[in-house]
């Protein structure tokens, strides 16, 4: 009742109410005069607030005059003979880094999809989704069975690929087909003139050689018949035709009976010896006749060529088409291929399916007792010691990040030394529409411990520069034109523009504008002005 009696009341007696600014006490200095500050309602309306309210309201005002009127009114006094009083910090060298903190998701690196290699039923599948698995380890083991028929199925066809083949070729042996192989009837004939030109040529070659053999040996024995007849070879009979005998008694030796001159006992030891040497002689060259090496290889050759002449004109005398024998033997060498890559693959099979990295299994496709075929998809493994974080940077981090920086990586709570590998050419949007450019950081000592798909917290190592002039945040202002810091300088403030570098979330590297050692104004300096006169306020 009381409340309502207040509200009528205020509504009745609608007043204006001035309220002027507290004068401050100034010793010489003029202040503009301040203007009233009016709260007024009309006279039709209610006042929505109580009246208590309203006492507030002029209150604030009032102190906000005040505030206003006692700093203009400091300026005015710093201005005359008074000292205005400063902090200070002398500009020093340091260390800055910057640490960018994104978070990102754990990935593996290596992601390996296992295909069925061979047709066959699967026996057992011992793992499942979401299992860790080691190196070496059975994923996926087939019936044995079924491996034994499909590798007898493989053998058969390439059993038939090669009759199939034969059949094209029936009145021929194998032999044949040999040396006729990859040829057409033009060029057998060819190499059947090559081999007869060949033979030719060897035929003469012995000829020759035993025609030189046999005249030697004629020479041997008419020189060794005239030895046997009486001693003299027949080049020296000459000597003899007067009938003299004085060079036969002289250089022979034989011994002549005294009762026929014509005649003489037995030949003397060099008679003898040379007769001896001409038989060795005869033996060897009739030998030769026989048994000479290079005889006997010039007819060695003539007999392959003779083969193979034989085989040439009976694989002529069946020829196919070219090619006929072309595409025969193409299937053949097709079918022996894709077969016996087959039996490979099904001996391997036999083994089972193993992990060929340490890893956990991603998904499963394949079910026990399914009967699969070549190339079906049967489960993926992801490699856990190849992990990964995916993470996506934004347009004003982009300049600070390169390859190779060290990234402190946190999972699960346990931390992990990381290292950028990659950072794409291409930005995309996320999701709230922001360009950003996807990042790799590679983690470079993986653990069991680690699960994939799972949040990580990345501070990656950005930016550093050390013995470089630091300064703390709040001593840098900014305004229009840009960065600055107030220095003291012969007992006036002077106003430094400066170039900022690598910053961080308290301090920024200056590049330019300041020098290690000037004094820093570190107290507020908002109401200071460039040539205020200031004094350094002592340490406390």
């Amino acid at each position: 009742m009381a409340q309502d009696n207040e509200i009528k009341s205020s509504s009745e007696n609608t007043e204006v109410k001035e309220v002027e600014a507290p004068k401050a006490e100034l010793n010489t200095v003029n202040t503009a005069p301040q203007a009233p500050v009016y709260e007024d309602y009309e006279a039709h309306e209610v006042a929505k607030k109580p009246k208590k309210k309203f006492k507030k309201r002029y209150l604030a005002i009032g102190a906000a005059v005040l505030v206003v009127g006692g700093a203009i009114a400091s300026r005015f006094l710093n201005s005359g003979n008074n000292i205005v009083y400063v902090t200070t910090e002398e500009a020093a060298l340091g260390t800055i880094e910057n640490v960018l903190s994104i978070s990102g998701t754990v990935q593996s690196a290596e992601t390996k999809n296992y295909f069925a290699e061979t047709n066959a039923k699967i026996a057992e599948i011992p793992v499942a989704v979401g299992d860790k698995v080691s190196a070496g380890d059975i994923l996926l083991s087939y019936d044995q069975e079924d491996l034994d028929l499909a590798r007898q199925t493989a053998e058969l066809s390439i059993k038939q690929a090669k009759s199939s083949y034969s059949a094209n070729f029936s009145g021929t042996s194998a032999a044949d087909r040999e040396y006729a192989q990859g040829m057409n009837a033009e060029q057998i004939n060819v190499r059947l003139d090559e081999i007869t030109v060949q033979i030719d040529t060897l035929n003469n070659q012995i000829t020759d050689k035993k025609a030189r053999i046999n005249q030697t040996l004629t020479d041997l024995q008419k020189a060794q018949a005239d030895i046997n007849q009486n001693g003299i070879a027949d080049n020296s009979e000459s000597l003899f035709e007067n009938g003299s005998d004085s060079y036969l008694y002289r250089n022979e030796f034989d011994v002549k009976k005294e009762d026929d001159k014509d005649k003489f006992d037995n030949p003397s030891p060099e008679n003898r010896q040379m007769s001896l040497a001409l038989q060795q002689s005869i033996a060897d060259v009739q030998y030769a006749l026989s048994y000479d090496p290079e005889i006997q290889s010039w007819s060695n050759q003539i007999t392959a060529l003779n083969e193979e002449k034989s085989h040439l004109q009976t694989a002529k005398a069946s020829l196919l088409n070219p090619g006929q024998i072309a595409s025969a033997k193409a299937q053949l060498d097709s079918t022996e291929l894709s077969q016996e890559d087959a039996i490979e693959r099904i001996d391997a099979a036999k083994e089972g399916v193993k992990a060929d990295f340490n890893g956990v299994v991603s998904s499963v496709k394949a079910v026990e007792g399914q009967s699969v075929q070549t190339g079906t998809l049967l489960f993926t493994l992801e490699n856990l010691d190849e992990v990964e974080v995916a993470i996506q940077v934004s347009k004003s981090d982009l300049p600070k990040i390169s390859i190779g920086q060290q990234v402190d990586v946190a999972i699960n709570g346990n931390p992990y030394n990381g290292e950028i590998t990659k950072i794409s050419g291409n930005a995309v949007k996320n999701n709230n529409g922001v360009a950003v450019v996807d990042t790799t950081i590679k983690i470079k000592n993986p653990d069991s411990n680690i699960i994939l798909g799972v949040e990580a917290s990345n501070k990656i190592h950005a930016q550093k520069a050390d013995n470089t002039l630091v300064l703390p945040y709040e001593y840098i202002n900014t305004d229009s034109e840009g960065d600055h810091v107030y220095v003291v300088e012969n007992g006036v403030v002077v106003r430094k523009n400066v170039t900022l570098g690598i910053t961080s979330s308290t301090e920024a590297q200056i590049v330019d504008g300041l020098s290690a050692g000037e004094a820093i104004i570190t107290s507020d300096t908002e109401m200071l002005t460039e040539g205020l006169a200031v004094a350094v306020a002592p340490a406390p």
